[in-house]
């Protein structure tokens, strides 16, 4: 009786031992199924809307779920609903925002070697400047830039070409004189305003409506998309298509959001981004001839400054850009190194 209840005993064990390994095993499979089908939430935030860097976010966010099988769910913030630029920047910086995209101009703050994306009388036209922003060499030093301001970059391209959209009929740079017009906080568009005989007035996105309607701007430089999209042929009448440069363009995501990621999903936002902005410039060199053809069909005038005229502004907007760069050693690196590459990709 003894032997049989011992064995009974060994019996009961051994069935619960095997029972005990099947949990184990099916707690272990549901927690591993669990860490794989781990989901991310990004919001993809920008100060526009119907451009490109509404399409930006769009595509992007597009491709990311399409390749992360859905761990990365996104949600698109665009027509600065989270807040200004300036804002927004804190925001990735703060890991409130994971994804952001905009001029990188107004990034100085965060680092001055931003606006080399900006440099006037470099760029022989828009494509020059993709294979500049493009290259190797210029990426891996750019995209680096903020990383220990808690920015990681992902990719560049560009709003268009520079312009201004004006009260004023900006036939010739003597009608700029004395003018008060709109540009990005950076030393660069500033000096080119000053170079220009205008008064430069930095405004953020979100204002300039407003500001052109109250009068405390008489015109704006950006890109015609811009015009367009913030239907500002209802206010002023004239564009002046310098084109003295490109209006440059950053995708970055947030350090605090970034370092939560396994390395297979950084991976695949960094290569979607880089894939994406061949794409992005076809469509702003196709956006930009769409918008100066809807500014003349309502009503408005493009004028361009005369030739002699031109060159010699570009001429004196890239001796003073090189000169405010060159007075600090970061800046000057950078300056340096957007015009070796630049040179070389001519």
């Amino acid at each position: 009786m003894l032997i049989r209840t011992q064995q009974e005993k060994r019996k009961t064990l051994s069935k619960l031992a095997g029972a005990l390994s099947v949990a184990v095993l099916c707690v272990a499979g549901a927690f591993s199924q669990s860490a794989l089908a781990a989901e991310y939430k990004m919001k993809l935030a920008t100060a526009t809307v119907n451009d490109v860097q509404t399409e930006a976010i769009k595509r992007f966010a597009k491709r990311i779920e399409e390749r992360s099988q859905g761990q990365i769910k996104t949600e698109l913030y665009p027509a600065a609903q989270l807040g200004s630029n300036a804002r927004m920047i804190e925001g990735l910086q703060f890991g409130t925002i994971e994804f952001y995209t905009g001029p990188a101009a107004y990034l100085v703050g965060v680092d001055a070697r931003y606006q080399v994306m900006d440099v006037p009388g470099v760029f022989t036209d828009a494509r020059h400047a993709q294979r500049t922003f493009s290259d190797p060499e210029f990426r891996e030093y750019f995209m680096k830039i903020g990383e220990s301001k808690g920015l990681v970059g992902l990719g560049m391209y560009i709003y268009g070409n520079t312009a201004f959209a004006t009260k004023f009929a900006g036939k010739s740079l003597a009608d700029f004189n004395g003018k008060k017009v709109r540009v990005l906080a950076s030393r660069i568009e500033r000096k080119g305003a000053e170079l220009m005989g205008a008064t430069a007035v930095p405004v953020d996105f979100s204002e300039i409506v407003t500001a052109l309607q109250q009068g405390t701007i008489d015109g704006i430089k950006s890109s015609p998309p811009a015009f367009t999209s913030l239907k500002l042929y209802n206010i002023v009448d004239n564009v002046t298509a310098t084109e003295d440069g490109v209006m440059g363009e950053v995708m970055l995501v947030s350090k605090v959001w970034w370092d939560t990621l396994p390395k297979d999903l950084q991976k695949i936002l960094q290569e979607e981004a880089i894939a994406l902005e061949p794409e992005l410039y076809d469509f702003v060199l196709q956006d930009q001839a769409n918008a100066y053809k809807l500014w003349a069909e309502q009503g408005g005038t493009v004028h361009k400054l005369p030739e002699q005229e031109r060159t010699e502004l570009l001429g004196k907007m890239k001796a003073a850009t090189v000169e405010l760069m060159n007075e600090n050693k970061a800046t000057a690196e950078a300056m340096n190194m957007t015009l070796k590459v630049a040179d070389r990709v001519k």
